[in-house]
């Protein structure tokens, strides 16, 4: 092979290194095309995933062109003859081996775009991710439209959302019911996985019956329907999918309802249900779904746990459940990897009681569970020497920190910590926690009202490869400007919702944050075109600037900014 520039590295050779970083952020391509025209078609040839808006509807033929190996498409738009025109355009390209499609405004079903699709071949036969997530006011015959147009689905996600939906249930129309769900299950034969969402899903056991009986090879299935959803989804259904469906693996039932008595014996019937789940390894439940009886149950049905998600339980139940969660723990202690408990009562002696049995646990998020502070974060550091993200925000715990020898203990593997919205974080608190959390990549303190500067330059000092930083603070120049033995050249994301940021103190930030690519600040009055710009021109690699409430930000630093590659986005 012929050699070339660049290092003399041959094509493929490139295109493994250009895959690499395509998988750590996409966005990194944006860069890399930029170096050379060979660099530009190679990087083409690697890009996977195509973002699409009303607005590029003229220039969709090129980009598919540019794009040829394309496997998912993200289209953002809301007005429903956009939709249907971007799906025209991608049905007319006929080349196109396309794996996914994502919808992300909020807009009606797009039923011409999809009938458009149906007819390109290629498309029906390689489609095999259907996210309707960002469409509403689907029905029933939209079920039945994508079942038609595309039999190949391996996995659909349903949001059905509707403002009237009772109204319009009352008279049999815009919601969608067994009937629909039955249809659509007849037609997806190779379905994986399904999602329903939203407000109007009028679903029964029904539903749940026809899909175990008809997609056989159905392994998750997520069912999260809240406000007026009127479903009548039982332990009875459940637990026929338990049985019936032996290549199910994942399971999430959020079933929210404004009348707490509708679930109150939802899970009663369900002595039977887990003890066919063997292959069984992530399970999600929510508020009144939770009780010690049915979590009992489930330990003793001893499922290869790795994914647990346990959301919202009344502040009066805890105490009646703490055993069976810890009897569900050690059960599931050898295979356990994610933990969430969100919105639980917990305490830190109840914590310190469960943390023996999290040993093996690369994952935990324990956001809103009230009365935790920073002697959890201690206990778990020490307790679990695989966790690599724990999430802690608004815990409302009271303010104390009571560190001691025995927690200085530094783990390394921890990489994610999302501390956020917590009135127990102050300095001291922050400097410890780097100490014992030395490799840090990202760290979100925002919205902590009794943490001044002093304890995030700290962290920053102790935390040299922090590369997302999300921060509330006063002074931004006593976070990046005073403190000369520490460095944030590794800093590639800052959110930060300063409350007093001027054009000096963003030249600060361009001084300091040298290879920043993302910078997202909001509500600054004495932020002008002159600081933005000191941002663009120190920081080489910025990508990317949003703005929020800056009003003596121009609108032509737009144009100003992308000479330099860098997109702004200034909203009100």
């Amino acid at each position: 092979m012929k050699k070339q520039g660049h290092g003399h590295f041959p094509d493929d050779c490139w295109e493994l290194i250009f895959q690499k970083l395509r998988e750590d952020d996409e966005r990194d391509l944006d860069s890399i095309s930029l170096v050379s025209k060979r660099f530009l078609s190679i990087s083409n040839r690697v890009k996977l995933i195509l973002k699409v808006k009303g607005d590029t509807l003229p220039v969709l033929q090129n980009l598919l062109q540019r794009f040829p190996h394309i496997k998912s498409i993200v289209i953002n738009t809301y007005a429903q003859k956009d939709t249907d025109g971007l799906l025209d355009k991608i049905a007319e390209f006929g080349v196109l081996n396309l794996e996914a499609i994502k919808f992300d405004g909020w807009t009606e079903p797009p039923r011409d775009g999809f009938t458009a699709l149906a007819f390109n071949n290629n498309v029906k036969k390689t489609l095999k991710v259907l996210d309707c997530s960002g469409l509403i006011y689907i029905q029933d015959n939209d079920l039945v439209s994508i079942g038609d147009c595309f039999p190949r689905l391996e996995e659909l996600r349903i949001s059905a959302h509707n403002s009237t939906a009772y109204v319009k249930a009352a008279a049999g129309i815009s919601c969608i019911t067994d009937d629909g769900v039955d249809a659509l299950a007849s037609k997806l034969k190779e379905l994986k996985q399904i999602a329903f969402t939203g407000d109007a899903c009028f679903i029964t056991d029904k539903s749940l019956i026809s899909l175990s009986t008809k997609c056989i090879k159905l392994r998750k299935i997520n069912l999260d329907l809240w406000g007026i959803s009127q479903h009548h989804v039982t332990g009875d259904g459940i637990g026929f999918v338990m049985r019936h469906s032996h290549n199910l693996t994942c399971l999430s039932l959020q079933l929210w309802s404004s009348d707490s008595s509708q679930h109150s014996a939802f899970f009663f019937p369900m002595e039977n249900a887990f003890t066919d789940a063997k292959n069984l390894y992530s399970l999600t439940m929510s508020r009144d779904l939770i009780s010690d009886k049915h979590i009992c149950l489930l330990a003793k049905a001893r499922p290869p746990l790795k994914k647990l998600k346990l959301i919202v339980i009344k502040d009066q139940y805890y105490s009646e459940i703490h055993g069976g969660l810890k009897m569900l723990l050690q059960a599931c202690q050898l295979t356990l990897e994610k933990l969430t408990l969100r919105g639980w009562p917990l305490t830190e002696t109840s914590m310190d009681d469960l943390a023996e049995y999290l040993s093996n646990l690369t994952y935990i998020n324990l956001n809103f569970s009230i009365g935790l502070t920073s002697i959890t974060i201690y206990t778990l550091t020490k307790s679990c020497p695989l966790l690599e993200t724990l999430k802690m925000a608004h815990t409302r715990g009271q303010e104390v920190d009571n560190f001691s020898p025995n927690y200085l203990q530094e783990h390394y593997r921890m990489r994610h910590l999302d501390i956020s919205g917590n009135n127990w974080l102050t300095d001291m608190t922050l400097q410890n926690i780097g100490q014992v959390c030395p490799n840090l990549q990202f760290l979100d303190v925002s919205h902590c009202l009794h943490l001044p500067y002093f304890g995030i330059g700290e962290v920053l000092r102790r935390c040299s490869a922090i590369t997302q930083l999300h921060i509330d603070c006063l002074e931004v120049s006593d976070v990046f400007g005073c403190r000369s033995d520490y460095s944030v050249e590794n800093l590639k994301t800052l959110k930060a919702h300063v409350t007093r940021l001027n054009d000096e103190r963003m030249a600060m930030i361009g001084n300091k944050c040298r290879n920043l690519q993302y910078l997202h600040i909001g509500f600054y009055e004495e932020v002008t075109d002159k600081g933005v710009m000191e941002v663009v021109r120190n920081c080489e690699r910025l990508r990317e600037i949003t703005l929020i409430g800056c009003k003596e930000v121009s609108e032509q630093l737009i144009n100003r900014a992308l000479s330099f590659g860098c997109r702004l986005r200034k909203l009100s």
